[in-house]
């Protein structure tokens, strides 16, 4: 009978640990990889992805999948039509090539910056850096930029 008792205290730790986990670290139930796999592909355009792309980015739906996309322009517009199914949203920052929360990352839209499918858009941590190539805009504003 202590065996029982041992098992079921045991597995109520187990599954308080994981709960504790997922609250304090939501991400935590959700893959992030922050990394391109060779051969990958875009998932708005279907373009093999460059592995060492400062473009290449990540969203991560709220059923777990990860998408990863050549073009921030194409992760734009993949989220403008399944904003509801998105959990997290990473980009590369532009200047370090650091991967950062696509949420709190700052956005430039610049024709002179040569982007997978052409978009012209990069993503920043830093204000200061976004400036050298343009009027920066959070996130909520890049839709603005699809043109």
């Amino acid at each position: 009978m202590t065996s029982a008792w041992t098992d079921r205290v045991i597995r109520f730790l187990i599954i308080l640990f994981f709960l504790i986990l997922a609250f304090v670290f939501p991400g935590f139930l959700y893959s992030q990889s922050h990394s391109v796999p060779k051969g990958a592909r875009c998932a708005e355009c279907g373009m093999i992805i460059d592995q060492n792309s400062r473009f290449a980015s990540e969203v991560v739906t709220k059923d777990a999948k990860d998408l990863l996309f050549c073009d921030i322009g194409d992760m734009l517009v993949h989220i403008k039509s399944y904003a509801e199914k998105t959990k997290n949203i990473y980009v590369r920052d532009y200047s370090t090539g650091v991967w950062i929360d696509g949420r709190k990352a700052l956005y430039v839209l610049n024709k002179e910056i040569v982007t997978p499918m052409s978009w012209g858009i990069a993503a920043f941590q830093e204000e200061k850096a976004a400036r050298q190539f343009g009027t920066p805009v959070d996130f909520d504003r890049a839709f603005t930029l699809l043109k």
